[in-house]
């Protein structure tokens, strides 16, 4: 799976309402655009590739039951995205009996292995950080460090206040800190 998240715009709300009539051209947008950030948010949550491609279609299958429904004002389309997946992300979880931690043995998907071995210790580096910080500092640094989303975005994602995820990450980040300088 493509892991880099294309450069396509936001969607508009008229994209947005072609989709939910059905125009499986939106739809194929729609997938096209969000994707590769759902399956990288999944990819480290849940620290296993065919769990996380597996979890990332079916994210795109309750978007398709649940879009006619979307209502724009209520959730950023991208926020009602990724809160689908962390849903599904937590019943994964209880489903299977396992701690939400990260595990030592994650490894970040990466398409281009030249890539992949210049990027090995930052990545492995930035795991066993990320293992070490709690279930909701970990969350906000993923979404807003790894996928690139807006602090506004995260909030209504997470259900929580900007200022509380504010407080998330700033405190993510000193504690982020903290573990890389003790190595």
């Amino acid at each position: 799976m493509q892991t880099e998240v294309p450069s396509l715009p936001a969607p508009n709300s008229d994209l947005i309402q072609r989709a939910r009539q059905g125009d499986h051209g939106s739809i194929g947008w729609l997938f096209e655009r969000y994707q590769p950030g759902i399956f990288r948010y999944l990819y480290y949550r849940v620290s296993d590739r065919q769990a996380a491609e597996d979890l990332t279609s079916e994210v795109f299958v309750r978007m398709l039951r649940a879009l006619p429904d979307y209502q724009p004002q209520a959730a950023p389309f991208q926020g009602w995205l990724f809160q689908i997946a962390r849903n599904l992300a937590i019943d994964y979880f209880r489903q299977s009996g396992r701690n939400e931690a990260l595990t030592e043995n994650l490894k970040a998907p990466d398409p281009v292995p030249e890539a992949a071995l210049d990027h090995a210790l930052t990545h492995e580096e930035l795991r066993s950080a990320l293992s070490k910080l709690g279930d909701e500092q970990r969350e906000v640094i993923i979404l807003r460090f790894v996928l690139g989303i807006p602090i506004a975005q995260v909030a209504e994602s997470l259900g929580k206040s900007a200022d509380a995820v504010k407080g998330l990450q700033r405190r993510g980040l000193l504690a982020l800190r903290n573990v890389m300088s003790e190595k």
